[in-house]
């Protein structure tokens, strides 16, 4: 089913055959790359694979590969954005669209700038990189020994590398730790600027308020304002003005559960804004991802003194 929705706003041609794979090879793709007049290549657990025309794959064979020409990327694009490409430029100035679904599409092509250098708008679309969002449920059982019902939340923080489960992780725990029949029931709100986390017409927990395509900079201190959560979550943490937002919010005595990209834990400990999350955003608990390989699966649980 997430295969599915992941490809039904696809040129017809190009979905027909991608619904020809077998079921288990739909279930382990992570990301189907479309280029205007070039194969399309699938990437998955087994790694890269051109798409064939009969509806399997193959690691070489160029010659029998199903190519997107340049209309039908052109026509997925349109369909992509619902024929209304001037309502996704903000998220387009970023490098991605979002999908109704929450399946988030990478969008590569010509950036036009304004006089200060920052990007206003992209043109003459290349290359489409759609991934494969997956709800699954229970994935962070293992993390939920982190936090007791008879206690205050503790603020964690989830490293990993692109497609290796951070927002699958963090839309788990976020729906288990505000939901009254899993033994949590904390004041959660969301801060969702992707809309990824809980996409439209999808379930949070019953206890959780969600803030979609809100700026994070922006929206942790409305929602600490606003809507007096005892636990904010937060996908993918990125500058350091975001992190301030977060320390102010940890200041008035909201937890938070976060994300960050790091690929091993020597990348994280040198990048620079971890090591601000740490000291000044007062996460106790670090969780590392093994990888896009196995998305979800985790490497290891680290107290804030290791």
């Amino acid at each position: 089913a997430c295969f599915e929705k992941a490809v039904s706003f696809l040129s017809p041609g190009i979905r027909s055959v991608l619904l020809q794979l077998d079921e288990p090879v739909q279930r382990e793709t992570y990301e189907i790359r479309l280029r205007a007049e070039q194969p399309v290549v699938l990437f998955g657990k087994a790694g890269s694979a051109l798409l064939q025309c009969d509806g399997t794959l193959s690691k070489d064979r160029i010659d029998t590969a199903l190519y997107c020409s340049a209309e039908q990327l052109s026509d997925t694009f349109h369909r992509l954005c619902n024929y209304s490409v001037h309502t996704h430029i903000r998220a387009m100035t970023q490098g991605f669209v979002s999908t109704a679904g929450g399946d988030r599409v990478g969008v590569a092509g010509t950036a036009v700038c304004d006089e200060t250098g920052n990007i206003v708008s992209v043109r003459d679309i290349t290359s489409l990189n759609v991934r494969v969002a997956r709800d699954i449920k229970g994935c962070a059982d293992g993390l939920r020994k982190l936090f007791r019902p008879d206690q205050p939340p503790q603020s964690v923080l989830i490293a990993g590398a692109p497609s290796s489960g951070k927002t699958t992780l963090l839309r788990d725990l976020a729906r288990s730790l505000s939901s009254f029949g899993s033994g949590c029931s904390y004041k959660t709100v969301v801060l969702d600027p992707r809309c990824e986390l809980f996409p439209k017409n999808s379930r949070p927990g019953v206890n959780c308020d969600v803030f979609s395509a809100y700026p994070n900079r922006l929206a942790v201190p409305m929602a600490v304002r606003t809507f007096s959560p005892q636990l904010v979550v937060c996908d993918e943490v990125a500058t350091a003005e975001e992190a301030a937002a977060i320390e102010t919010g940890v200041n008035t005595g909201v937890r938070f559960l976060a994300s960050i990209h790091a690929g091993s834990k020597k990348e994280l400990l040198d990048r620079p804004l971890f090591r601000l999350l740490l000291e000044q955003c007062g996460f106790e608990t670090v969780v590392l991802l093994r990888g896009a390989e196995v998305p979800g699966e985790i490497a290891g649980v680290f107290s804030r003194k290791e």
